[in-house]
């Protein structure tokens, strides 16, 4: 598998940042963590240059909970991604649309007795017929405290669920996780050390793909990624490995990040938000 298909395992890093060790699943309202709490509204993402060269855009419930995204290439809406919720406020399923709302795809997610996000699974309805292809799934592992330890990316293939891929994770100590990254073929793809900064809020990540114990659309937490050291056969990953620096707002969620990668690409993030008083 090459490196560049590990998105729903870590293509989200950028300002995902793993979560603390008493970080709440998705509720309607965490009872610890963050209160004064900033809605995302719009994530840009820019080159070098200036240019934009993509957008998403998030609709909430009254709950305060993301109901809709809208990506865009550029000015063009390329799909659209809706969610819904269980009765305890954790996130049930998601469904990928196309520009016009003809459905793509849909993914359920499945919780552990202890309420982490431990399966889910991508499926296909074929239209006309009462028929529903598995595509891809995800599995989790964790430990006594309740941190992602592993996990695997699976396609299926001829109806078997087959190894596409996946990652171990070490707690070296507080501000560094380690994380080991595989591809199909079991061999190291690369390993990485994380550094995180503990008084930075994450924004709301863009996709709600498994990242590092929780979905992707979840309240925010501390812990914005600083360094992520990526190393592949003993030398730097140029196209993985990045730094990162950050503006925020008053409430210490980034109104902008810069992302510097080994190779010396330049990304910059630019976030809007809604802040309730």
């Amino acid at each position: 598998m090459k490196k560049r298909l590990l998105a729903p395992l870590l293509g989200l890093l950028l300002l995902g940042a793993c979560a603390t060790d008493d970080e709440p699943t998705p509720v309607t309202r965490p009872n610890a963590g963050p209160q004064d709490l900033c809605y995302l509204t719009e994530q840009t993402i820019s080159n070098e240059a200036g240019d934009t060269t993509s957008t998403i855009r998030y609709t909430y419930n009254e709950q305060n909970q993301v109901v809709q995204t809208d990506h865009l290439n550029g000015e063009v809406l390329t799909e659209v991604r809706t969610y819904t919720y269980t009765s305890g406020g954790k996130l049930a399923m998601e469904r990928l649309l196309t520009p016009e709302g003809e459905e793509v795809s849909y993914t359920d997610y499945s919780y552990n007795p202890q309420g982490r996000l431990s399966r889910y699974v991508v499926l296909q309805r074929v239209p006309g017929l009462d028929v529903i292809h598995r595509l891809a799934s995800f599995k989790a592992s964790y430990d006594n405290l309740g941190r992602l330890t592993s996990a695997t990316d699976y396609l299926y293939l001829n109806n078997t669920e087959q190894d596409n891929g996946g990652i171990t994770q070490t707690y070296v100590r507080d501000s560094t996780v380690t994380v080991t990254v595989r591809g199909s073929n079991r061999a190291t793809l690369y390993t990485a050390k994380i550094v995180q900064n503990d008084s930075i809020f994450t924004p709301l990540s863009a996709v709600p793909v498994y990242l590092h114990r929780r979905p992707g659309i979840n309240y925010p937490s501390l812990n914005a990624i600083t360094e992520f050291n990526a190393v592949a056969n003993d030398t730097v990953a140029k196209d993985i490995a990045y730094k990162a620096t950050y503006e925020t707002n008053k409430r210490g969620f980034p109104k902008s990040a810069v992302i510097t990668y080994a190779g010396g690409r330049v990304e910059k993030r630019t976030y809007t938000y809604n802040c309730p008083e």
